[in-house]
């Protein structure tokens, strides 16, 4: 319709990505559409927890590897005990409870790590 020489908009349905109907049909994604692309300091951020998250999991590998190699050292050469098939169970416990030690490090080191790499990913923006 023309009113005044302009065209008048009349209700339609939208065609957008939004929530309305798309050019392809109802339930169907835009093909080619923009991707988000990341920041220089969400990229710098990504980069810094995994980092922080391979140092984690380095460290706490490395504790249940010390704890281990300490326990047996101790008990079987320092102390000269023999290995008891007895006593079995009790060195499996013991081994149980530097695998927790060690899940115990890597759980506190990752989210402790998050906050760590905000701030230096924003020192490094500021420069």
């Amino acid at each position: 319709k023309r009113q005044d020489g302009a065209v008048a908009m009349e209700m339609q349905p939208l065609k957008s990505a939004e929530g309305g109907d798309t050019a392809d049909g109802p339930g169907t994604r835009p093909r080619g559409g923009p991707k988000k692309e990341k920041s220089v300091l969400q990229a710098k951020l990504t980069q810094l927890a995994v980092q922080i998250g391979k140092a984690g999991l380095a460290m706490s590998a490395i504790t249940v590897i010390i704890l281990v190699l300490y326990f047996v050292i101790e008990t079987f050469v320092v102390q000269g005990r023999p290995w008891v098939a007895e006593c079995a169970p009790v060195y499996v416990q013991y081994w149980v409870k530097f695998f927790i030690i060690g899940v115990t490090v890597l759980v506190v080191a990752v989210p402790e790590g998050l906050p760590l790499a905000v701030t230096i990913s924003l020192a490094y923006s500021v420069k």
